[in-house]
């Protein structure tokens, strides 16, 4: 569904549409004036709620607004929410409650200052909240553009369509994430996620740089010709750069793990889920959007986006466990699973970003371990950084956006866990601790000086049933909201 957003001044006797949402919250705080024509209405309806006589959103009538509908949206009632969430979740129920009723404009009345400061908040719930996968299936609603007008204060509309295209903007990059994670592990092989990227890039007038196999061969980039070895489709790596900055040096490094299916490879996994597994390459999405998203904005950082990517499939000519791969920084890794094949295609990555970019500062991001789900769930990603500012700014950023980041160790004495007796490190570092391990892996990879942050999304990246904001099960677009706001800041 296409959203088509509009800021006027909020003068109700002049707005038109289909629904007009007012947000409740406890003390009438946001949204309404203390003189609006809706606050005893709105007021009526709060002490519904406060006697627990009211459990949801509520539809009144009033005299002189030109509304089909005036619908008051609980705020308090997201118990499990914190208040921007609620803000985020009550815009996209307005969505929601327009479209099954074929109504194809939605006002949002926020016509006082608190208002004007939760203006980013409801066209982030409106924007996601719309989305809808329909590549392989037609939408079920008939609205094909729904039209949303922002009605604050006379002198905060400039201030509010600046924040209301610029929030539209990333949402629709995490949007454009989400697409691409939803799709079928067939139709989405290594070489077609580098025709994305490029698309993308040639679109924004970014850089593209594409490794082929033969490229990877003599670049020595072990990771992914070993994890891409069982497949037809062979391994990629692609780096798209951005220059918002006249200076030659990149101010930053994206890494993201693009693993087009990953069955396990000879440490195959169960069948149960392995159809979950298309979407092993989340991390690409999100770098491949936030390099979109930061290029819209015009953001004065130079930035590269790195994906290395391969389809992880049990073959004749697959990688086995008990393999030793030899890296290009003199690391030498056992394979104790093949099924931990995405931190050895992002050990490529990484070292690429230093040895070809010169990146001093580097954020990868995978669907990585399994063991970050089961300790964070599914609303917080796993955050690991050798480097605590950066770690903090992203954990800010993140929280701003209402992406939830949880900081988890990197112990020196988890080192010992990695230890290999035919190699310097192995893939796998037990049982206990696994997302942490992960990281320290990763670590390996990191040159002396460098600033390095993993964001681990295994739980985060896809939800099973519509949760939060999100109105469609499916991928989530994580990330590229917290990385382009972290960029906007840098």
């Amino acid at each position: 569904m296409n959203i088509k957003i509009t800021v006027n001044a909020a003068d109700l006797q002049k707005a038109r549409g289909g629904v007009l949402a007012v947000l409740i919250d406890d003390g009438l705080k946001y949204a309404l004036a203390k003189r609006s024509p809706l606050r005893a209405e709105a007021e009526h309806w709060l002490k519904g709620v406060q006697d627990k006589t009211v459990w949801d959103y509520a539809f009144g009538a009033c005299e002189g607004v030109n509304f089909e509908f005036t619908a008051f949206m609980p705020l308090r009632l997201g118990f499990f929410q914190d208040p921007d969430d609620q803000v985020r979740t009550a815009a996209a129920k307005v969505v929601d409650f327009a479209r099954k009723h074929h109504i194809d404009s939605i006002a949002f009345i926020l016509e006082n200052r608190a208002g004007l400061r939760i203006v980013s908040q409801v066209v982030e719930g409106v924007t996601l909240g719309a989305y809808e996968y329909t590549e392989f299936k037609d939408s079920i609603y008939p609205i094909k553009t729904m039209k949303v007008q922002l009605l604050v204060p006379a002198d905060g509309v400039r201030e509010a369509e600046k924040i209301a295209h610029e929030r539209q903007a990333v949402c629709e990059a995490a949007n454009g994430a989400r697409d691409i994670v939803n799709r079928p592990g067939s139709s989405l092989v290594p070489e077609d996620i580098a025709a994305h990227a490029a698309r993308v890039a040639r679109k924004h007038g970014m850089e593209f740089t594409l490794l082929r196999k033969d490229d990877l061969k003599k670049g020595g980039h072990v990771g992914l010709l070993n994890v891409g070895a069982g497949s037809a489709h062979p391994p990629v790596m692609f780096a798209m750069t951005y220059r918002g900055a006249r200076r030659k040096r990149v101010d930053l490094a994206l890494v993201g793990k693009g693993i087009s299916f990953d069955t396990g490879g000879i440490s195959l996994k169960p069948w149960s889920q392995m159809w979950e597994m298309k979407g092993d390459m989340a991390g690409s999405a999100a770098v491949i959007h936030t390099m979109e998203a930061i290029a819209t904005l015009g953001l004065k950082q130079n930035v590269v986006g790195i994906v290395p990517s391969a389809e992880n499939r049990p073959d004749a000519k697959a990688y086995l466990p008990g393999d030793i791969l030899s890296y290009k920084n003199g690391v030498t890794v056992e394979v104790h699973s093949t099924d931990a094949e995405g931190r050895l295609v992002l050990a490529d990555g990484l070292l690429w970003a230093q040895d070809k970019f010169g990146a001093q500062t580097i954020i990868d991001i995978a669907t990585l371990t399994g063991a970050c789900l089961r300790a964070l769930g599914l609303n917080y990603t796993g955050l690991m950084a050798n480097d605590q500012k950066l770690a903090a700014k992203l954990k800010k950023c993140g929280a701003s956006v209402g992406e939830k980041l949880w900081p988890l160790p990197l112990p020196v004495e988890y080192e010992e866990t990695l230890l290999s007796t035919v190699a310097k490190i192995k893939n796998v570092g037990g049982p206990y601790a696994g997302a942490s391990t992960a990281g320290l892996f990763l670590q390996r990879f990191i040159g002396e000086g460098v600033s390095w942050a993993h964001l681990d999304i295994a739980g985060t990246s896809d939800y099973d049933k519509k949760q939060r904001y999100f109105l469609q099960a499916g991928a989530t677009g994580a990330m590229v909201r917290t990385l382009t706001d972290f960029i906007g800041k840098i």
